[in-house]
């Protein structure tokens, strides 16, 4: 009988207990020789967990399976093979499909009879149920170690080292945790300490070569920096929990009770006055760019006093500086966009009108110049892209990245110009499709929910750059 031989560990404590590849393998080879099976292959996956089925050597294995290269599958020990129940079950049925056998050497398992699958099966799922209550004994451990004031694990938080078991503050970033706390408890608000953290003249150490918004957020709800520990804060999809367990830690806190009180008490305030929401309700997102560096730009809520008693504030604002303040793109009034919007499409409408009769005879398509700037808007976008990553890895610095960006955005804005020159017009079926829907565009705007207004744009608009000053610059689809 051909054999396929399959061996696995994936860590040097189970090849300490016996489980080591050479020991498998030559487990292995002796039984083959005891039952005259010949070897046909060998497959071994070192340093991989039987948790997924994403194992190079198993997928080896089932390819060559479905070739018809052997005709049972030998291993150590089940637990080699998987450790899930439907991944079992999945591997029984294709070797069953492929009429090859399953067999382990150390236990009696044999797939060609029912009672020997059920088997199987059942010593499976006490396999499996003995690793989710490990699972389950290890958080509790780690809840455990938490009351005690232990530190979880995990990547250390800004402003902190962990040095030989322990948190020991940073000397060059516990100091901007405190300014930034100092900061927040006087009254600034993210903008304002976004705007100070990443100042291209001064700006200070960051997570991830920026602060951010969310980094911001992070760092003043985390009570690390007051002398806790907590454990269960998200769970494994990112998803914050209700039930979060929080205790006195045994590290050195960087700020003190009364701040750590204070910023409390500011959050509780700033929670109290609504904030802002996006996308929803906003027809212009997915179409505004910003023409300063390149961002998307969406839309933002925001109330002069309560939500119950003020007057909504709708704006779009650049993404790149809502996140990072890098760029000083100023909010633009949602009003005062689609006024721009509306009188752009009506221009358009007039263009075609008094132009479709004698553009339909006597233009001709530029192919060759189209193509030749769609490559060049290609590769600036491809140099943009770059900038960016070396902004993210250090080798530039805040001032550079404007700089180089500024000059890619003007050179981007002529080749659209170019472009739009060097636009075939249209057929005159497009023409007969579009004019009908240009010449109502303002009374269908005025009628539409906010969902009809962006299918209505996404008919005839590619995308709207915006200007500081709040002029935009729109690129028709037809």
């Amino acid at each position: 009988m051909r054999t396929a031989i399959y061996t696995r560990v994936s860590t040097d404590v189970q090849a300490e207990e016996g489980f080591s590849l050479d020991a498998q393998l030559a487990r292995l080879r002796s039984y083959c020789e005891s039952q005259g099976w010949t070897i046909a292959a060998v497959y071994t996956d070192e340093g991989v967990s039987a948790k997924t089925m994403d194992r190079p050597e198993l997928q080896r294995l089932l390819a060559d399976m479905r070739q018809r290269k052997f005709d049972v599958v030998l291993v150590y020990r089940l637990d080699r093979l998987t450790r899930t129940v439907r991944d079992l079950d999945d591997l029984l049925q294709e070797f069953d499909r492929h009429g090859v056998g399953f067999k382990s050497a150390t236990e009696v398992f044999d797939t060609t009879t029912a009672i020997g699958r059920l088997f199987i099966t059942i010593v499976a799922a006490l396999a499996q149920w003995e690793r989710e209550n490990l699972g389950e004994r290890t958080r509790l451990g780690l809840v455990e170690a938490t009351k005690q004031g232990h530190w979880s694990g995990g990547r250390s938080a800004f402003g902190y080292d962990y040095v030989d078991g322990r948190l020991v503050p940073n000397e060059i970033e516990a100091p901007v945790v405190r300014e930034i706390f100092r900061r927040y408890v006087s009254g600034e608000g993210s903008v304002k300490l976004l705007q100070w953290l990443n100042n291209p003249d001064n700006p200070q150490p960051a997570p991830n070569k920026r602060w951010t918004q969310w980094s911001l957020k992070y760092l003043l709800r985390n009570p690390l920096y007051a002398g806790y520990v907590r454990f269960g804060y998200r769970d494994r999809s990112g998803h914050r929990q209700q039930h979060v367990t929080i205790a006195r830690g045994q590290h050195e806190a960087i700020i003190d009770e009364d701040t750590w009180a204070a910023a409390e008490r500011m959050r509780e305030r700033r929670r109290a006055v609504p904030g802002q929401t996006t996308l929803g309700s906003y027809s212009l997102t997915g179409l505004l760019f910003c023409s300063q560096c390149g961002a998307r730009m969406s839309g933002i809520t925001k109330y002069r006093r309560s939500k119950a008693e003020g007057r909504p504030y709708r704006s779009y604002i650049c993404q790149e500086r809502m996140h990072s303040r890098l760029c000083r793109m100023p909010q633009i009034r949602e009003e005062k966009l689609e006024s721009a919007v509306l009188d752009a499409i009506e221009q358009y409408y007039h263009d075609l009108s008094n132009s479709a009769g004698s553009l339909i005879e006597t233009a001709q398509p530029k192919d060759d110049e189209r193509a030749m700037i769609d490559a060049q808007l290609s590769s600036l976008e491809a140099r943009r892209k770059r900038w960016m990553d070396a902004f993210e890895a250090g080798a530039i610095d805040t001032m550079q990245l404007r700089d180089r960006l500024q000059k890619l955005n003007d050179q981007e804005s002529a080749l659209r110009k170019k472009l739009d020159s060097a636009r075939p017009q249209e057929a005159e079926v497009h023409f007969d499709e579009m004019l009908p829907v240009l010449a109502r565009f303002r009374d269908m705007w005025e009628y539409a929910s906010p969902d009809e207004r962006r299918d209505l744009l996404r008919y005839i608009v590619q995308r709207i750059d915006v200007q500081p000053d709040g002029q935009i610059q729109v690129t028709f689809i037809h």
